[in-house]
């Protein structure tokens, strides 16, 4: 007689084993991917001053077509993956699929909500992407990087999550990193700045 639950001939134990680190792959290719997708994004944000100005105005004008072209003039992969895009008038957010699950992450940089309302500092947002630059060129091309990210948000170690994200953003106007289960915030107050600016990547529905 078969006692306890079996997945794929495992017992029980094996199984939840299991089923924890295919999640934590879920969250690592989502991060990959969202990386991948923001990486030229950012880049040109922070190397030209006239696209960040569109771009924040937009932001601020809950522009969201404008929004959209921009994304893909500078990122042809983003506005191909993206499954939704939003603005509060003090930040963005992109939503992008998680590969090989029915889950999606959104990713995007904000003012943290009550500081302020519409208003998005092209300067501001120029220094956060240059800072994430080295981030998401890490989680692009490193598998090993990206899954021991995850690993460390899914069991909430926020010293691990904290020490791995700052061994690639070195910029000084990072303040603080959380991380927990499909959720990952980075704050960052940009020099001559009056607010902070926080760049989130979660998983819609949390």
């Amino acid at each position: 007689m078969l006692r306890g639950s079996i997945c794929g001939g495992r017992s029980g134990a094996s199984c939840r084993r299991g089923d924890q680190r295919e999640a934590i792959r879920g969250v690592a290719r989502a991060l990959r991917l969202s990386a991948r997708a923001m990486l030229p994004f950012y880049r040109a944000v922070a190397s030209n001053g006239r696209f960040a100005n569109r771009w924040s105005s937009s932001v601020v004008e809950l522009r969201l077509d404008d929004m959209k072209r921009q994304l893909r003039e500078a990122s042809p992969l983003a506005g191909r993956l993206e499954q939704g895009l939003g603005t509060n008038g003090i930040g963005y957010f992109i939503d992008f699929p998680s590969p090989g699950t029915q889950d999606a992450y959104a990713t995007g940089i904000t003012i943290p909500p009550g500081s302020v309302q519409f208003y998005f500092a092209p300067g501001a947002h120029r220094a956060v992407a240059a800072a994430l630059l080295p981030f998401c060129g890490a989680l692009a091309a490193d598998r090993g990087y990206a899954y021991a990210l995850a690993a460390a948000m899914a069991r909430g170690e926020r010293s691990a999550v904290s020490a791995l994200v700052r061994s690639r953003v070195r910029a000084l106007e990072l303040r603080a990193v959380e991380g927990s289960p499909g959720y990952l915030a980075l704050d960052f107050k940009p020099a001559g700045s009056k607010y902070a600016y926080r760049n989130l990547f979660f998983r819609e529905g949390l």
